[in-house]
Parts: C-alpha cells; sequence; structure tokens
C-alpha cells in the first residue's frame, strides 16, 4: 500500500471536512469537463497537468480546487471567508496556522494567475474565491457538456482526499475521461498520442497507475488487440473502480 501523501488529519480538520460536504448540499459528485483533463490539438498543457507540476505544492493546488469546486455546488460558485489555515487544516497540512497557511496562499494565488479562480480582497477578512471555468479560459464557471469526469462525493466523507497522492488523484481522473464512449466490455488502453493529450511523462503514468493499483482502485489487464484473423497485439487495458471511492478507505484485496 502507498504511503499517504499528507500528515494525518486532525480530528478538527476532519470534522472541517465533513463539514464543507454538508455545506455544499451535494447529493452527487463533482463534475469536471474533458478542457479541465486533456487537449486534443496537442497545442497546450491542460489545467491538469500544469497544476500538478512542482512536486507537492501541484498536490496542494489540485486538492484545494477540487474542494473548493466541491463546495461551491450553486450560482454564483463563490465561497467566501474561509482563512488560509482552516484550507491547510482541511487538507491535513503540517503547521496549518502559519506554514499550511503560506502554501494554501500560494496555491490560490497560481490558481488567480491560472485563471480558474477569482480573488476578491475584502478589508480584514479573508479573501473570497469564485470559480471560473476549469478550461482555464478566465470566463465564467460552467461545466455542463456531453461528456464530463465525476467525482463521487465519497473522495471526501470516506478520506480518499488524505490516502491518495495529488498525482495519483489527477489520473483517477484522466483514466475515468479515457472511458468516454467505450462500453464497460471495452477498456481503453494508453497510446503515445493519448498521453500526449494529457501532458503527463511515461515516468509519471507509471508511478500514478502503481498507486491506484495499490490502492484498489485500479486493475490492468493484457487483452489482445485486433481482428480475430490479424496479427493481435497485446496492450494494458485499464480498469476503474470509481465506485470505491464511496466505499470506507480500507486496504484493497490484492488480485492474485
Amino acid at each position: 500500500m502507498s504511503k499517504p501523501s499528507t500528515v494525518e488529519p486532525t480530528t478538527e480538520g476532519r470534522r472541517r471536512l465533513r463539514r464543507l460536504v454538508e455545506r455544499s448540499k451535494r447529493t452527487s459528485g463533482v463534475q469536471f469537463p474533458p478542457a479541465f483533463l486533456r487537449d486534443d490539438s496537442l497545442s497546450t498543457t491542460p489545467p491538469l497537468a500544469n497544476m500538478l507540476r512542482g512536486g507537492r505544492g501541484g498536490e496542494v493546488k489540485l486538492k484545494l480546487y477540487l474542494t473548493m469546486t466541491m463546495l461551491a455546488a450553486r450560482p454564483p460558485h463563490d465561497i467566501r471567508s474561509i482563512p488560509a489555515r482552516t484550507w491547510a487544516e482541511v487538507l491535513a497540512l503540517p503547521d496549518p496556522e502559519v506554514n499550511g497557511a503560506r502554501r494554501v496562499a500560494d496555491a490560490l494565488n497560481w490558481l488567480q494567475q491560472s485563471r480558474l479562480i477569482r480573488l476578491d480582497s475584502r478589508q480584514g477578512m479573508p479573501k473570497d474565491v469564485t470559480l471560473l471555468s476549469p478550461s482555464g479560459t478566465g470566463t465564467a464557471y460552467s461545466w455542463r457538456g456531453a461528456w464530463y469526469v465525476r467525482v463521487p462525493l465519497g473522495f471526501w466523507q470516506n478520506e480518499w482526499i488524505y490516502r491518495l497522492s495529488g498525482t495519483a488523484v489527477g489520473f483517477l481522473l484522466v483514466l475515468r475521461d479515457m472511458r468516454s464512449n467505450r462500453a464497460e466490455t471495452d477498456p481503453p488502453w494508453l497510446t503515445t498520442t493519448q498521453k500526449q493529450r494529457y501532458g503527463f511523462s511515461d515516468d509519471t503514468w507509471t508511478r500514478a497507475t502503481k498507486e491506484l493499483q495499490d490502492h484498489g482502485l485500479l486493475v490492468i489487464r493484457r487483452r489482445p488487440q485486433g481482428k480475430e484473423f490479424d496479427h493481435r497485439r497485446l496492450r494494458n487495458s485499464y480498469w476503474i473502480d470509481i465506485d470505491r471511492l464511496d466505499q470506507p478507505n480500507e486496504p484493497a484485496a490484492q488480485e492474485s
């Protein structure tokens, strides 16, 4: 099993996380459009991959952004007066009063510079946050479309946010996106072009998929591709068990 990506949350941090889920009044998961995950033109780095660059700082950006999106469920998709130290405690960052709060402030500034959120200052109060388009265009927040990737509420309710690294969380979204227009009996496989759409290196793919396997969220199988009488190549197929996020976070049984 992969080690937790952060220190263990405090009792208060867990309580605050549960309170944020309740405050969102969501009854289902959180949706993200394809433009957040990939660039089919291969001309730019998509927001998700761009966010995860920079090591642990990338993890803070992604988990903070996902949690803010979960919370700001309804128009005008804004969040008022949550201090950076509170976000740091929710995300189980060490030293939430000082260093943790600074890391959150850095992440908020980066998200604003990347045109994913807008920050508004009020004298003597924490900055208000307004979500912008997940595609990074700086336009008003919207996710609706023919296809989107859903993060179940169990990601927060069952504390997977504390167990998975930022990169593993990102790849969970990517592999779900790759299921677009595919039947359950036709799992996706990776090609060089697919990897380029998402903007991650081969090494990052390898580490992230291994972590997801260790947590029982991903099964990789070797399957033949091609028609019956053609030369058939064996390729890795990727099965994501997204429903596991809605189950208590316990060690997964390993396949034999």
